[in-house]
């Protein structure tokens, strides 16, 4: 989904290394101290930009489209199975359990992978796909399937510091468990069928798929952002094995181009380091694979267009964006995600009255009645875009009336509603603000920004903390 998508991106090392590299480097750890871990110090991230695209490189949710691209084999009764690919029948399946997905209707979801999963116990696909389901409704509720959260320095406060075995966030301890029993199974599968053959491309891309999905799911969720490194670069490692064996197998271009386009966005200090390591990319090759993936790919055709909405808007391509988003929204109606992506789009072209009466029409929608906080939020972050601050505030506020506002964005949304308040020159208003914030618990760094708030006025800089730009 749309903010899955970008989605997909990660990683504060800044590297996101395929799988050998990354364990050669954890060796180097040990055996050469000194050497490695200054070259490791030096892989630290710096721009956000940077972080929020190599976020995208870990948030490989693939998974949805893992169906396989080679058909399936016959089997005798005395022969065991030889191919990892799914029958048409599954993949009719899970083509309309993708559609529901892509349209928020996750218990028509649930009832197709189920499904899938009783039809074919001992493959991998039923459970990578129900975890990926419970990752992707949670961040829906956790008001995460957002672009601009991925974009910004705020959701990787503290990564800088952080060490593997401590890193990361309390998460829902039903959620964690239900997500990580579930894929535990269906990583235990998909090994098997890469231990039975391991030229099987389709054994190759589940197993690659598996390791994507849990990198997602610890930075996206978690916020573990050195565990999804290593998840994250394993599944792009086996995915790039995949396209050696079987270079027309679209469907794994997603990862890699994604990977390339990561690598070859990073500044020429870190590029050079990255070489040192075998590590090598390229924008440009990047873009063009996505690209193939949308136009060739089997499964991941919307994926890959999903993942091209993120390459766009980095790339300042907002026209190019409009007409993917143009195309999804008119497909997946129920998708309130595609159109509230569009009238941030409409604003950064700088059609400001389309983009709110998009804004006005969601409020008015019932199929986005249940995230009219994040609605809400967005629409703020228009108005301050376009410098109209007093009603940018007034929609913060909104957030925090919503009924059932998620709560962490209503701590956002009042430390936003104090910045753009002094912005606006209302002193008085924007302490009352930064105070309010300050009673509820610290969001990533919403102590420290509403803190510093109390000290002196808000002022804009180049770099925004939590937007949705």
């Amino acid at each position: 989904m749309l903010s899955l998508l970008v989605g997909l991106n990660f990683l504060l090392m800044s590297v996101p290394l395929p799988g050998r590299a990354w364990k050669s480097l954890a060796l180097a750890m040990i055996t050469l101290p000194p050497l490695s871990r200054l070259r490791l110090k030096t892989m630290q991230p710096s721009p956000p930009r940077v972080q929020a695209l190599c976020l995208l490189l870990c948030l490989l949710i693939l998974p949805l489209s893992t169906s396989g691209q080679t058909p399936a084999l016959k089997t005798t009764a005395t022969a065991a199975p030889i191919s990892a690919a799914l029958p048409d029948e599954i993949n009719k399946l899970r083509n309309e359990a993708n559609d529901a997905v892509y349209d928020l209707d996750y218990p028509a979801a649930r009832v197709k992978f189920e499904e899938i999963h009783q039809r074919i116990p001992d493959h991998p696909a039923g459970e990578l796909y129900l975890a990926t389901l419970i990752w992707i409704e949670h961040l829906n509720k956790s008001r995460r399937l957002q672009a601009s959260l991925y974009q910004n320095e705020s959701f990787y406060a503290g990564a800088d510091k952080a060490k593997e075995e401590s890193e990361g966030d309390a998460v829902d301890p039903a959620v964690d468990r239900a997500f990580r029993e579930t894929i535990g199974r269906a990583k235990t599968k998909a090994l098997a069928l890469y231990n039975r053959n391991r030229k099987d491309p389709d054994a190759l891309y589940f197993l690659g798929a598996v390791y994507g999905v849990i990198g997602g799911y610890d930075a996206s969720v978690a916020r573990k952002f050195l565990g999804a490194l290593r998840n994250g670069s394993r599944g792009v490692d086996y995915h790039q094995q995949l396209i050696k064996l079987k270079p027309d197998y679209y469907d794994a271009y997603l990862s890699v181009g994604l990977y390339n386009y990561i690598v070859g966005s990073l500044p020429f200090g870190l590029k050079t380091l990255a070489a040192i390591v075998g590590t090598r990319g390229s924008k440009t090759k990047g873009t063009r694979m996505l690209e193939e993936a949308a136009a060739k790919g089997r499964y991941v055709s919307d994926d890959s267009r999903v993942m091209l909405l993120a390459i766009y808007q980095n790339e300042k391509r907002p026209e190019d964006a409009l007409k993917i988003l143009q195309n999804l929204s008119e497909r997946f109606q129920h998708n309130y995600l595609f159109r509230l992506e569009t009238a941030t789009t409409l604003a950064q072209l700088h059609r400001s009255a389309d983009a709110y009466r998009i804004y006005d029409e969601l409020l008015k929608s019932d199929d986005s009645k249940k995230a009219d906080d994040l609605v809400h939020y967005q629409y703020a972050e228009a108005l301050a875009a376009g410098q109209e601050y007093e009603r940018a505030a007034a929609q913060f506020l909104a957030v925090t009336k919503t009924q059932k506002a998620e709560a962490s964005l209503s701590t956002w949304s009042l430390l936003r509603a104090g910045q753009v308040y002094d912005l606006a020159g209302k002193r008085t208003e924007a302490l009352a603000q930064y105070k309010a914030a300050l009673t509820r618990p610290n969001v990533y760094d919403t102590k420290e920004q509403a803190e510093r708030g109390l000290r002196q006025p808000y002022r804009e800089s180049g770099k925004k903390k939590f937007s949705g730009e």
